[in-house]
């Protein structure tokens, strides 16, 4: 676009116009849509905004959930009915679109210098669940990999929270690659795709911290009722 000096008031207008222009312009040519239902809606502004209606079917909230039992969290919503069922078909189909639309709400929650850190899968890389990485992507922040496991862990989907513990334990430690990133003073968030126990969640910050680096809490989808 054509400009005119920097810092000047005519300019500053100019530039204004065109992008109010380039807006109207994409409004008339692409069609917006809902990521999840993929319904029309209202304005190209609202595109990674999922509609009304997916918002109430999803459960998810304007302000996220938050909580501090079993540790501090922030999450898109309640793991439950269509929500968990949006979740599990994203570990299949990674549809960046739609997890952007799930962590809207979490987009304005988050500081812009929050470093984000996802909690790395036991499984081979794989079989590995992806939706942590996926999910820092999504939220648009700065993210490091500091954490490896550094021994095997079993499934927990039939664990008790005691046995999911006592599996978690010592189960990560900061990757020698990322020592540096230890004298860091930036606000962590450590994230992962659902929060259940919160036994992997509090092995993983409990990591972290005795690194020296500071942790808030969590970010997620969704946490179980």
């Amino acid at each position: 676009p054509l400009t005119g000096a920097k810092g000047n008031p005519e300019s500053s207008r100019f530039d204004a116009l065109l992008t109010a222009l380039q807006d109207c312009l994409q409004d008339l040519f692409v069609v917006p849509s809902c990521p999840i239902c993929k319904k029309v809606i209202p304005t190209h502004q609202q595109a990674d905004h999922p509609c009304r209606a997916c918002t109430q079917k999803l459960g998810l909230l304007d302000q996220a959930l938050r909580g501090g039992n079993p540790v501090r969290f922030i999450a898109a919503g309640w793991y439950r009915g269509e929500l968990r069922r949006e979740i599990l078909r994203l570990k299949l189909n990674q549809d960046l679109s739609v997890l952007k639309a799930i962590t809207f709400a979490l987009r304005q929650t988050l500081p812009v210098k929050a470093l984000l850190v996802p909690i790395p899968s036991w499984k081979t890389q794989k079989r590995a669940n992806q939706l942590p990485a996926l999910i820092c992507q999504s939220l648009g922040r700065t993210a490091k990999t500091l954490l490896k496991r550094c021994r095997p862990t079993v499934g927990q989907h039939h664990l008790s929270r005691r046995q999911r513990l006592v599996n978690m334990q010592s189960a990560f430690a900061i990757a020698q690659d990322q020592q540096s990133w230890c004298v860091s003073e930036t606000p962590i968030w450590v994230v992962d795709d659902i929060l259940t126990t919160g036994a992997t969640a509090r092995e993983a910050v409990n990591t972290l911290k005795s690194a020296g680096l500071e942790v808030r809490g969590l970010i997620c989808l969704g946490r179980t009722p």
